[in-house]
C-alpha cells in the first residue's frame, strides 16, 4: 500500500487512515515525537508547522500551529496525550485552540496512531480518529482532512526516504 487507505465508520464515528512508509518503526516514531521532525513534514504541501510544546507522555501537551509557508500560523491545535507506548502507539485528544494553547474546542476528537513494523525499513502507520458526532466527522472531512493527510504523509515518506 503506497497510497493512503481511507475508511470511515459512521456507526463508530471513526475515520481510519493507513499508509505504508519507507522507514523503520524507530524512524517513523521519531518523526512523530520530535518537534524538529514534526515541523519538517507535518501538514499539507505548501504549509508549515510551528510546534510550541511537545511533551510526549500521558498527560503531556502537544501544541502547534499551521499556516501557509512564509505566513504566521492560521490554525492552532492542542493535544493532550492519553497513552504513549514507545515505538508502538500514541493516543491523544485533539482539538482547535489559540496560539496560547487554550482549549477552544468543545468537540475534541480522540486519535490513536499505531506504528506497525513490516518488512525491514518499512512501517505501516494506522491513524484512528474517533469523533464526538457524525456531524463533526463530516465537517472535518469537508475541511479537506483526507487531502491534507495525503500531502502530509507524502512529505513524511519523502523525508524518511531521504534520511535513511
Amino acid at each position: 500500500m503506497s497510497g493512503l487507505l481511507v475508511s470511515k465508520d459512521l456507526e463508530l464515528r471513526e475515520l481510519v487512515l493507513e499508509r505504508d512508509l519507507r522507514g523503520s518503526v524507530d524512524a517513523v516514531w521519531r518523526s512523530w515525537t520530535s518537534a524538529a521532525e514534526l515541523e519538517a513534514w507535518w501538514g499539507p504541501e505548501g504549509w508549515a508547522t510551528t510546534v510550541r510544546s511537545l511533551d510526549v507522555r500521558p498527560g503531556g501537551l502537544w501544541h502547534f500551529g499551521m499556516g501557509r509557508t512564509g505566513e504566521p500560523p492560521e490554525v492552532w491545535i492542542r493535544s493532550i496525550y492519553t497513552e504513549v507506548i514507545t515505538g508502538s502507539a500514541l493516543s491523544y485528544v485533539e482539538g482547535f485552540s489559540d496560539d496560547t494553547g487554550a482549549d477552544l474546542d468543545p468537540e475534541s476528537q480522540a486519535v490513536t496512531v499505531e506504528f506497525i513494523g513490516m518488512e525491514p525499513g518499512r512501517t505501516r502507520l494506522v491513524m484512528r480518529t474517533r469523533f464526538t458526532s457524525v456531524d463533526r466527522l463530516e465537517r472535518i472531512l469537508a475541511m479537506g482532512v483526507v487531502e491534507g493527510w495525503t500531502g502530509a504523509f507524502d512529505r513524511l515518506d519523502d523525508r524518511l526516504r531521504s534520511t535513511t
